[in-house]
């Protein structure tokens, strides 16, 4: 699908001696461009804009001198658009790891690497949450972002099964500590507790075609003034066979005040030629809370085409009942990327 298109290579690939090991170092690097277009039917937002996001990756692996293991482990700098260059946040808390790996046994420490149950699950042509959610106002379809806690500095397992089966868990101390701190410092006792989570991913099962997510999260008591924790699960089933794709996921989160969000989601894509990738994908969001009128409803056409080293994907999303109520709570959201690597 389109996610696959693109093709990556190293920009810079050295071979350094440490003692008696090697180390090899990669330098990549990934820019995204966007055009984003929303119109509201009650007028709250309609505009259009120009984005960009640019990321550098810095990586390492080799042997390490005892017992066999090997290790990974890099960071990345990662630029959005409204970060100025001197701004905390997404620029130096991405992608951060050093894992000790033996066998398919992986140890690892950092933030935002491990896998996760983020975004939509689904293997269509687009992440559909990741597409309209920067300018869906108000939209519950994200609910899966509110508790997982891949953003945070934790440690974590990650087991290879074999046959693209693969199972991880991550535990990170204080879930909101996106590791800006240096050395650990900065921490206080502002009412942040810890968080977990527990998954199973399946990659085209023994090429199957077959793929899937199971997944487990926990945040506990994430302020001072609630009384429980936040959980949330995901599910997700994929099929691809020749051209054809299909799969459905479930997302729900569990609120500290008792509140149910669950999101159900399908897709249906085709791969028109080795190039050219299209989907449909539906989405449908219920809300517990007695404040809910009505069910929150995406419709979504995705179009993927491969340049070669660049990739242009183009979607036209239909939101009803954002936020889960009827009153003038409609949009069409339309946009357009384009997306390399080197």
């Amino acid at each position: 699908m389109y996610k696959k298109l693109l093709a990556t290579s190293a920009l810079v690939s050295t071979l350094v001696a440490a003692n008696t090991t090697f180390a090899q170092t990669t330098i990549t690097g990934s820019m995204d461009l966007a055009f984003r277009s929303s119109s509201y039917d009650a007028k709250i937002k309609s505009d259009s804009t120009l984005g960009r996001e640019t990321q550098i990756n810095i990586a390492n692996k080799g042997n390490l001198n005892i017992g066999g293991l090997s290790y990974a482990a890099g960071f990345s700098l990662e630029f959005d658009g409204a970060q100025a260059a001197t701004t905390q946040g997404s620029i130096d808390n991405e992608n951060v790891y050093l894992n000790i790996i033996k066998g398919g046994t992986t140890f690892h420490i950092g933030t935002d690497h491990i896998q996760n149950s983020q975004n939509d699950l689904l293997n269509a042509t687009g992440d559909l949450i990741d597409e309209i959610n920067g300018i869906l106002v108000g939209g519950l379809i994200d609910n899966v972002g509110t508790r997982s806690p891949k953003e945070d500095m934790g440690v974590g397992i990650i087991q290879n099964f074999g046959n693209g089966i693969t199972g991880s868990y991550l535990y990170t101390p204080n879930n909101t500590n996106t590791g800006m701190g240096n050395q650990a410092s900065g921490t206080s006792n502002t009412g942040t507790n810890g968080a977990y989570e527990v998954g199973l991913r399946g990659t085209n099962v023994g090429n199957s075609g077959i793929s899937f997510d199971l997944w487990k999260n926990n945040v506990e008591k994430p302020t001072t003034a609630t009384t429980s924790d936040v959980t949330g699960k995901a599910y997700a089933v994929n099929y691809n066979t020749g051209p054809f794709g299909a799969g459905v996921a479930i997302l729900k989160t569990d609120d500290d005040a008792g509140l149910e969000v669950k999101t159900k989601m399908g897709h249906l894509s085709y791969a028109v030629s080795k190039d050219l990738t299209a989907s449909v994908v539906y989405a449908k969001t219920s809300d517990s809370d007695t404040a809910s009128t009505a069910d929150e409803k995406i419709k979504s056409l995705m179009v993927g085409y491969s340049l070669g080293p660049v990739g242009v994907l183009v979607t036209a999303s239909r939101a009803e009942n954002i936020g889960a109520l009827t009153s003038g709570k409609d949009a069409d959201l339309y946009g357009i990327s384009l997306n390399t690597k080197f």
